[in-house]
């Protein structure tokens, strides 16, 4: 009797899994061998938690000696806050490849794309779920990451909106003293990811569309902001299935 395969949309534990495949020892550049690295320490983490992952096996992942494993990170701690540093971060304002000064539309426009490419990617709701899942065990990691990672590029980004803003009486905007409300709609699409998966669906293009248009009118004069009639933005543009 023969049977038929039906392909299956691969999912995010199936992506991470590809992503952490051990691999034969090679030589290969130091900032690859970190992501590699990484990559394993997220794959051990996932499946076995922090507290029960250990070195050795993250260095068996990574095909590397437990020496090779430790000239790049001396402990599970400093492993941990390097992968809250790649994946869950505020946007690097540093990064921004934009004309001066700086305008409300391209940086709205940007700061969404950031945030929702790494919504996409399938490290970053693993790491995510990692958080939810250890962070009460190492209150002491993600204390030193809020303060040496997420607080410092937040105040960048305040500095980037008050810029944005200069000249045109709206530096008092709320948005400028708590820079954190930018991401408020990406955190609620993440959550919902997180808690609901699959059985959710969501128009993610339309979700940046209204996240872009709310920070703009956030930012700039009443004014000029562009007319919003004709535009339907409901709450919560999703289904659960």
């Amino acid at each position: 009797m023969e049977t038929t395969s039906q392909s299956t949309v691969p999912t995010d534990a199936d992506r991470l899994h590809e992503i952490g495949r051990p691999s034969v020892r090679i030589r290969m550049p130091a900032d690859k061998r970190i992501q590699q690295i990484l990559d394993c320490a997220l794959q051990e983490f996932s499946e076995h938690g922090f507290q029960r992952a250990r070195m050795d096996d993250i260095a068996q992942r990574c095909g590397l000696s437990k020496g090779g494993l430790y000239a790049h990170f001396n402990s599970k701690d400093a492993l941990f806050e390097a992968l809250l540093t790649r994946s869950i971060a505020p946007p690097d304002v540093k990064a921004m490849d934009l004309p001066r000064p700086l305008e409300v539309q391209p940086l709205a426009t940007w700061l969404v794309d950031q945030m929702y490419d790494a919504l996409a990617n399938p490290r970053t709701m693993a790491t995510m779920r990692l958080l939810i899942a250890e962070g009460a065990r190492v209150p002491h990691l993600v204390k030193l990451w809020s303060k040496h990672v997420s607080e410092p590029q937040m105040a960048m980004l305040a500095e980037a909106f008050h810029e944005s803003t200069a000249g045109q009486g709206r530096t008092r905007s709320v948005i400028v003293r708590e820079p954190w409300l930018a991401a408020a709609p990406v955190l609620h699409a993440l959550l919902s990811q997180l808690i609901l998966g699959e059985h959710l669906e969501i128009d993610m293009a339309h979700m940046r569309k209204a996240h872009v248009e709310m920070l703009c009118e956030l930012l700039e004069p009443a004014a000029k902001q562009a007319p919003s009639a004709g535009h339907d933005f409901p709450s919560a543009r999703r289904t659960a299935r």
